[in-house]
């Protein structure tokens, strides 16, 4: 018996829903007053830590702890078409939360007027610094149930989308 194969393909363009609330993951999405529409987070890229060293006058080593943190903010046309990506390291200590999102309101405030607000948005992948940015559309076999799924990620959050792509629905 033949059996036919659902083609799947990326999304024309995915929902990201504005979450107005504490703690919510999506809480820098909008449009412009030029109707360019933006979304902005902090987020963790692996290796989360990574150390240094150092050396004094004197020869002493000193071993530093560092955290691949920083503020992203990606830029769409009105189409959903990316338009750029900026990336600022910040210091994503327990004690720098409120300075690491500054850092993020700063990059908007770049922008100008802006309106928080769901936005509708394609697929895009680009690297800044060695780090993987994007939604990211997968299609894979999982073994589990031996089904093809599909997903958007969005990375390096570890922000998984899934169909139907204008629900705004997403896992961690």
């Amino acid at each position: 018996m033949l059996r036919g194969r659902t083609v799947v393909a990326a999304p024309d363009n995915l929902l990201i829903q504005y979450e107005d609330f504490e703690y919510g993951r999506f809480t820098h999405v909008g449009r412009t007053d030029d109707r360019i529409q933006f979304m902005g987070y902090v987020t963790y890229a692996s290796p989360k830590f990574y150390h240094t060293q150092e050396r004094t006058p004197e020869g002493q080593v000193i071993v530093r702890e560092n955290t691949n943190c920083f503020a992203v903010l990606h830029r769409f046309d009105t189409a959903g078409r990316h338009l750029g990506t900026d990336v600022e390291r910040v210091n994503g200590t327990r004690d720098s939360g409120e300075r690491d999102w500054a850092k993020l309101e700063e990059m908007i405030a770049g922008l100008g007027g802006v309106n928080f607000g769901d936005i509708r948005v394609r697929p895009f992948r680009v690297e800044v610094g060695g780090v993987v940015h994007g939604l990211i559309y997968e299609c894979q076999r999982w073994v589990e149930d031996g089904e093809e799924h599909e997903y958007v990620m969005l990375e390096p959050n570890d922000i998984m989308f899934h169909p139907p792509w204008d629900s705004g629905d997403y896992s961690t």
